[in-house]
């Protein structure tokens, strides 16, 4: 197990596949998880298409389901003895505003909580690499997100446009709590903006956010350019980037979050919020 070894969700399409790829090229065995075998196998010969010496392995979860989530990093645990990147790539924008069975909003159980407790269960093989690196899509589409809606359950006051807001925004606050609780460790946590990228983003999206998104399709980026700062920050010397650890980027460099809501009061709250969330959906 000499080589470096990168877990990656949603590498099934778009960016998330273009990241899969290009960490493939830098010669990274990875690991997807993923919502069906059929997907996983689909995109495993697709890169094998072109890395045919690549290890890809795969776990089936849906980040919707926090039990399916935990049930993956259990495996994972029982098959590698360290990981080296965790690319928490996944995430989506809401057809329709729903809850769950607790009353989240679903799509912020997918875009962060999923990857929250991902990431947490995981944080001993990230250590074990000795450079371990954790790397979460955010948005510019933070700036939308507001801290106040975050937990709020059955909030029938918010929109699709709100919630992948406050799903972006639980991103970055997710990146600075965790790099708090990294200090002294060799594992770095990072969150970018990927650019707007002309995958199915706002595909769904009806009126005037509907027609923003239709708009501004012809000026949006390849998944290949969305997917470079994810592979910057997976490639950059541990030594280069240490510094960095717990900021926002954008095009490959440190940018200002657009949130007033990021907070130290409350990022910890979040963080405090989210444990509260998943031990009640581990019930």
């Amino acid at each position: 197990m000499n080589n470096k070894i990168a877990l990656i969700t949603g590498a099934n399409s778009g960016v998330g596949l273009a990241t899969a790829k290009g960490l493939a090229s830098a010669g990274f065995d990875l690991i997807f998880l993923v919502r069906s075998i059929q997907k996983a196998e689909s995109t495993k010969a697709e890169i094998l298409k072109q890395f045919p010496n690549v290890k890809i392995d795969y776990e089936i979860a849906d980040l919707e389901d926090i039990k399916s989530v935990l049930k993956a990093t259990e495996n994972i645990k029982k098959r590698y003895i360290k990981i080296d990147r965790l690319i928490n790539n996944a995430g989506y924008s809401p057809d329709v505003v729903a809850f769950t069975k607790e009353g989240y909003e679903k799509s912020f159980i997918a875009n962060h909580l999923g990857h929250f407790v991902l990431t947490i269960n995981l944080l001993d093989l990230l250590e074990a690499s000795g450079e371990g690196r954790v790397i979460s899509l955010s948005s510019a589409a933070h700036a939308l997100g507001k801290v106040s809606r975050m937990f709020l359950k059955n909030n029938k006051n918010t929109n699709i446009l709100k919630a992948y807001g406050d799903g972006k925004l639980a991103n970055v606050l997710f990146t600075k709590g965790l790099s708090k609780r990294l200090v002294g460790k060799p594992v770095l946590a990072f969150c970018l903006h990927p650019g707007v990228v002309g995958t199915n983003f706002g595909g769904n999206f009806t009126g005037i956010s509907g027609l923003l998104v239709k708009l501004a399709h012809p000026f949006m980026i390849s998944s290949e350019k969305g997917a470079m700062t994810s592979l910057f920050l997976a490639t950059t010397p541990f030594e280069n980037i240490q510094r960095d650890g717990g900021k926002y980027f954008d095009k490959s460099k440190v940018k200002s979050t657009m949130n007033n809501d990021i907070t130290n009061d409350n990022i910890e709250w979040f963080w405090q919020k989210s444990l509260e969330a998943v031990e009640e959906m581990l019930l």
